[in-house]
C-alpha cells in the first residue's frame, strides 16, 4: 500500500460485483442459484426457460411459499437470508442456500426481476439493473416466485467474452437441471430452450427413470440398485455394469444430503469398488447419494457449495466404497445362479478331442508349503505352461524337482461331463471358443490365466515359492528405484524373491518367484519399482500379468480345456485383475439381433 493510499469501505455495487465474481461464473451457476431457492422454498414445480444459452434470459417459476412484499428489497441484500439466525444454524445448514449472496450477486450483473406471492392472486414484484433497484409494484400472481435474468455480465464485458457458444451453455444449463431433478424425484421439472421443451421430469419418477431421459437405453438397463447403512451413514442410488465402463468420468454423480457436489473422497470410494471390473484408464457409470447427520459435513466450503469437507473422511469412504462393492457383489451372484440354469462349465468335450492328461489347478484346494506332504492332492499343470513358467534350463537342479509342488507334470482324471458345453477351438491363438445349446462363449485366454494365477496368488499370500538361479541376476537402479525397493523389500521377499542392494546402486537377485523367468522377473521388478503397484493385490496383479500365457500362445484342445475348468471354478471370475473381461457372452437372442434376424 502505497503512502498516501487510505483503506476505505468498497461501494455496496463493487461489493456485490465482487461476489459475483465468486458465486455467478457463467448461465448454469445463476440457474443453480435460482433452482436452489425454488427447492428451499418447498416448490413441487419448477419451470425454467432460457435463451442464447442464457445469457440473454434465464426465467424460473416455482409454486413454492413464495416471499411477502416487505421482504422483496430485502432478497436483494448481501447477506440477507431467511435460512440462517445463529451460528448453530451454520453448524446444521438443512437447505441448500444460505449465505444471502445469490440474489444480489446476479442482480448487480443484468438486469433483474422477482415477482412472488405468499398466496393466490396478490404478489409484488421488484426490477432492479446492475444492483440499483429501479421500481417496486403490485401484481396478480399464483402463490410462488418467479424470477427472471436479463442479459447477464453487459456491465461485465470482461466475464462476458469467456461465455462459450451458446450450444455449450445451453448443454451446461440442461445438465444442471437434470443434476438437480435426480435428487428431488417429488418435484416436476421442466426446462424450455427458447419455446422449446429440452426435459420434462414428471413428480414420482424414480432415478432410473429420470436417467432413461439422458443416459443410453442399454447403460440404464444395466445399472444395479445401491442401498446401504452404516450407523449415520446411509448410501443409496445406482451404479453401471463395469461392462458398459468408459473413457471419461462424466457419468459419476454424487451428492451429499441431496446436494450435488465434487468430491475426490465419493469418486476414489465409488473408483476403488470397481478396482479389478474395470481397467485403470476407465469410469463407471454411478449416481450416489450420501445421507448423514448435517454435523458430520461443512458445505461452507465455498461460495459455490458444490464443495465439501467430511469430519471423517475415512468412515466415509469406507461406507461408500462398501455399499458399491455389495451392488456389484449382489448382481455377480444373480449372473452365476442365471449361468446354472444353462451350465457354462467344462464337461461333454467333442468327442474327436484326445482325453485331457492334465489341468490347471483348482485354487481353492491350493495350500502352498515345502513339502508334498502339505498338500491335499497332486494338482498339476499342463507340461507346456510348467516349462515355459519355470524354464528348466535357467535353474540350478534341470529335474522335477526344480519345480514347486503345485507345478510339477502328472496325470488326472478330466473332470465330470456336464452336458451341452462344446471346446470348438482357439481363435487367432488368442480366444477360446466354446458353445452351449443357446451361447457362444469367446474367453481371452490371458486374462482367465491371469485370474487364476492372481487367486493363486492372493491365497498363499505372502509364503511365495522361490528358486534359486545358478548366477546372482544384476539390475542397475537409479536412485529412486533404489528407495523403492527398501520401501517394499518385505513384500517382495513374500512374493518369493531373494535379493540384494549391491552399490551402484545394484540390484541383484538370487532366487526369483517360481511362477517367473528370469526374464520376466526382471521386467516384474523394473515395473513394480516405477510405482506400478502401490500394494499386495498391486503386486499380485503385475506378476500375474508377467507369468500367464499370452495372446499368441497356441495351445492344446486338452490345454484350453484345462484353463476353462480352473477359472470357472474361481469365486470372482469375470474380470482380470486389471478390470479386463475374461469372457463374452452372445445368446441366440443377440445373435439374432446382431444379424438382423429380430428387431
Amino acid at each position: 500500500m502505497g503512502p498516501n493510499q487510505k483503506i476505505r469501505l468498497l461501494p455496496p455495487e463493487l461489493q456485490n460485483q465482487i461476489a459475483a465474481g465468486e458465486v455467478v461464473e457463467r448461465p448454469s451457476s445463476v440457474l443453480k442459484e435460482l433452482v436452489e431457492n425454488a427447492l428451499d422454498a418447498g416448490a413441487t414445480r419448477i419451470r425454467i426457460q432460457i435463451r442464447d444459452g442464457g445469457q440473454s434470459c434465464i426465467k424460473v417459476s416455482d409454486n413454492g411459499t413464495g416471499i411477502a412484499a416487505d421482504q422483496l428489497e430485502l432478497a436483494v441484500t448481501r447477506h440477507a437470508t431467511s435460512k440462517l439466525e445463529s451460528l448453530q444454524d451454520l453448524q446444521d445448514i438443512r437447505s441448500f442456500g444460505f449465505r444471502g449472496e445469490a440474489l444480489p450477486s446476479i442482480a448487480s450483473v443484468a438486469r433483474f426481476r422477482i415477482a412472488s406471492s405468499r398466496e393466490d392472486g396478490d404478489g409484488s414484484t421488484l426490477e432492479v439493473l446492475h444492483g440499483r433497484i429501479l421500481r417496486q409494484d403490485r401484481t396478480a400472481m399464483p402463490r410462488g416466485t418467479e424470477v427472471e435474468v436479463n442479459d447477464l455480465f453487459s456491465n461485465v464485458p470482461a466475464r462476458l467474452k469467456f461465455l462459450k457458444q451458446p450450444a455449450t451453455e445451453t448443454r451446461k444449463c440442461a445438465e444442471l437441471v437434470t443434476r438437480i431433478a435426480l435428487a428431488n424425484p417429488h418435484v416436476d421439472f421442466e426446462l424450455l430452450n427458447g419455446e422449446r421443451s429440452v426435459h420434462r421430469f414428471l413428480s414420482g419418477q424414480n432415478t432410473a427413470q429420470r436417467l432413461a431421459a439422458i443416459w443410453p437405453r442399454e447403460v440404464v438397463e444395466a445399472l444395479h440398485e445401491v442401498n446401504y447403512e452404516d450407523g449415520p451413514f446411509r448410501v443409496t442410488g445406482l451404479v453401471g455394469d463395469p461392462a458398459m465402463a468408459q473413457a471419461r468420468p462424466d457419468r459419476i454423480l454424487a451428492y451429499v444430503n441431496t446436494r450435488p457436489v465434487q468430491d475426490k473422497t465419493l469418486l476414489s470410494a465409488i473408483r476403488e469398488a470397481y478396482r479389478g471390473r474395470i481397467l485403470g484408464k476407465e469410469y463407471p457409470q454411478a449416481v450416489i447419494f450420501l445421507q448423514l447427520p448435517p454435523d458430520e459435513v461443512d458445505v461452507n466450503v465455498h461460495p459455490a457449495k458444490t464443495e465439501v469437507r467430511f469430519q471423517d473422511d475415512g468412515s466415509i469412504f469406507r461406507a461408500v466404497r462398501r455399499a458399491v462393492l455389495q451392488s456389484l457383489e449382489r448382481s455377480f451372484r444373480r449372473s452365476d445362479l442365471a449361468d446354472q440354469a444353462l451350465p457354462l462349465t467344462v464337461g461333454q468335450v467333442h468327442a474327436a478331442l484326445p482325453t485331457m492328461e492334465a489341468r490347471f489347478p483348482d485354487p481353492s484346494q491350493i495350500r502352498v508349503g515345502r513339502d508334498q506332504s502339505d498338500l491335499p492332492y497332486q494338482q498339476p499343470w499342463p507340461q507346456k505352461f510348467a516349462s515355459s513358467t519355470v524354464a528348466q534350463k535357467l535353474f540350478e537342479t534341470p529335474d522335477s524337482s526344480a519345480f514347486p509342488s503345485y507345478v510339477q507334470s502328472g496325470t488326472v482324471e478330466p473332470p465330470a461331463a456336464t452336458p451341452g458345453l462344446q471346446y470348438l477351438g482357439q481363435f487367432a491363438r488368442t480366444y477360446l471358443i466354446l458353445a452351449a445349446e443357446n451361447d457362444l462363449t469367446l474367453i481371452d485366454q490371458h486374462a482367465a490365466h491371469e485370474r487364476v494365477l492372481f487367486n493363486m496368488l492372493r491365497t498363499q499370500g505372502s509364503r511365495g515359492e522361490r528358486r534359486p538361479l545358478l548366477l546372482p541376476l544384476e539390475m542397475p537402479l537409479h536412485p529412486a528405484q533404489s528407495s523403492r525397493a527398501q520401501e517394499i523389500w518385505t513384500e517382495l521377499d513374500g512374493l518369493g524373491f531373494s535379493l540384494e542392494l549391491a552399490p551402484g546402486p545394484r540390484l541383484l537377485l538370487n532366487s526369483i518367484p517360481a511362477l517367473l523367468t528370469p526374464s520376466k522377473a526382471r521386467e516384474f521388478l523394473e515395473d513394480i519399482l516405477t510405482e506400478k503397484a502401490v500394494s499386495m493385490e498391486d503386486l499380485w496383479a503385475v506378476m500375474a500379468c508377467k507369468a500367464a500365457i499370452k495372446a499368441g500362445d497356441a495351445l492344446t484342445a486338452d490345454e484350453a480345456l484345462a484353463l476353462v475348468d480352473s477359472w470357472q471354478r474361481l469365486p470372482d471370475k469375470d474380470y482380470c485383475p486389471h478390470g479386463r473381461p475374461v469372457a463374452l457372452r452372445w445368446g441366440v437372442n443377440e445373435l439374432e439381433k446382431m444379424f438382423k434376424r429380430r428387431s
